[in-house]
């Protein structure tokens, strides 16, 4: 099954925020992996989140890529460090 990527404006502006060699990474490198095989490269959430699935990547800061499957689409719904990245979900959630 082919899927189609798309970020949300939350990740766009998450990921213009990260180091330019991180972004560099994430769009080379982990989004295709995602585009390829979604239900095997990330794990699903639960609790709030329950539906998206978590891509982690990285040491010493540890990243992850939080997004959401509907059908064909993959939409990363927001992407940063592990410390922060819950958190500012749930606030975007709200809005």
């Amino acid at each position: 099954m082919d899927f189609t990527l798309k970020l949300s404006p939350a990740a766009n502006r998450s990921l213009k925020r990260l180091p330019d060699s991180v972004q560099k990474e994430i769009i080379y490198t982990h989004l295709p992996a995602i585009k390829k095989a979604p239900y095997k490269v990330g794990r699903p959430l639960r609790g709030t989140f329950k539906g998206e699935f978590c891509y982690h990547f990285g040491r010493k800061p540890e990243y992850r890529i939080v997004y959401l499957i509907e059908e064909e689409l993959i939409t990363v719904t927001i992407l940063g460090t592990r410390e922060s990245i819950y958190k500012r979900a749930k606030r975007q959630r709200r809005r």
